[in-house]
């Protein structure tokens, strides 16, 4: 079953700082969890438990929680590797 996307305001606000370009790869890499969002990430240990992790350009970590009732993947923050 295919999943929707949602982006938080606090995600919208990381991934605009990004040039276009990696913008794009960003979009090409949360379009993996539309299908399968626990393949393809890494769920979170205490104090972040319940969320998910999926890596971006090897610096990036882009962290978000499934919404399993709703279908629904919530991208909550894209970090720098050096802040996780």
């Amino acid at each position: 079953m295919v999943y929707e996307i949602i982006i938080s305001p606090t995600a919208e606000k990381d991934l605009k700082k990004f040039n276009r370009e990696l913008q794009k790869r960003f979009f090409k890499k949360i379009d993996k969890l539309k299908d399968s969002p626990d393949i393809h990430g890494k769920p979170l240990r205490k104090p972040l438990a319940g969320k998910w992790e999926i890596r971006f350009e090897k610096r990036w970590r882009i962290v978000y929680r499934i919404l399993e009732e709703n279908k629904v993947v919530e991208i909550i923050a894209i970090w720098h590797k050096d802040e996780f």
